[in-house]
């Protein structure tokens, strides 16, 4: 079963210093019957002025996954890391017994757009971790590159959950066959561009597909496109 999920049905948030496109219901915002699918809980698709950002506040038991599609974010935490997290820039923070942090703009004239994902943990009460990584459009082109994983796959950030997420950059053209073992899931959301599904989903910036009970995925486009598939419990 496919199930599309188009850009415009996803709720938005909009204040004065972020514009945030949420995929499911997350914390006030309760988008009925849309609280996860499988592991995965969150899917926020944000966007935050300079010089603004969210001040320190607490996590537990949850793995967030962040990916910045344009600009810079800062990143603090109270286990004392401090860093930058730049344009192809890959974040993901056990929260386990507990962690703080912040997530700030500190540029001065350029926002800052990114994806944060949240998945629930396969061990609860892990010690808190935190790691990042760039992965270049290089190594995206054309292939699905693996980014994050729960199965120790080369090169990979290692998350605390069954699941294998993969970015890509398709140039005009390109497809590609995706095979994954049956009774698991798919999720697709497009970042740019346009995808052609099966032959049968026409999909654009911000659209996303929720799979179930398919064994066998088929991915093109005709103009380019930009993605992100998680293969998932």
């Amino acid at each position: 079963m496919i199930e599309v999920i188009p850009s415009k049905n996803r709720y938005r948030v909009k204040r004065d210093w972020i514009e945030s496109n949420l995929s499911f219901s997350f914390g006030e915002y309760c988008i009925p019957n849309n609280y996860c699918f499988g592991s995965l809980c969150a899917l926020n698709d944000d966007i935050i002025k300079a010089g603004e950002g969210f001040e320190m506040h607490p996590h537990n038991n949850i793995e967030i996954v962040t990916y910045v599609i344009d600009g810079v974010l800062g990143h603090q935490d109270s286990l004392g890391n401090n860093g930058l997290i730049e344009a192809g820039g890959v974040q993901r923070i056990t929260a386990g017994t507990g962690i703080e942090h912040l997530e700030y703009n500190y540029s001065d004239d350029e926002a800052v757009h990114f994806l944060q994902l949240w998945f629930e943990p396969e061990v609860k009460n892990l010690e808190p971790s935190w790691e990042k990584r760039k992965f270049g459009k290089k190594d995206q082109l054309n292939r699905l590159l693996p980014v994050i994983s729960g199965h120790d796959k080369e090169g990979t950030i290692k998350i605390n959950q069954d699941i294998d997420l993969y970015l890509s950059v398709f140039e005009a053209g390109e497809s590609i066959t995706y095979r994954h073992d049956w009774g698991r899931k798919l999720y697709l959301f497009v970042i740019k561009g346009e995808l052609l599904i099966n032959e049968d989903y026409n999909l654009s910036r911000g659209d996303s597909l929720r799979i179930r009970e398919e064994f066998e995925l088929s991915i093109g486009t005709e103009v380019g496109a930009e993605f992100m598939l998680i293969d998932l419990v």
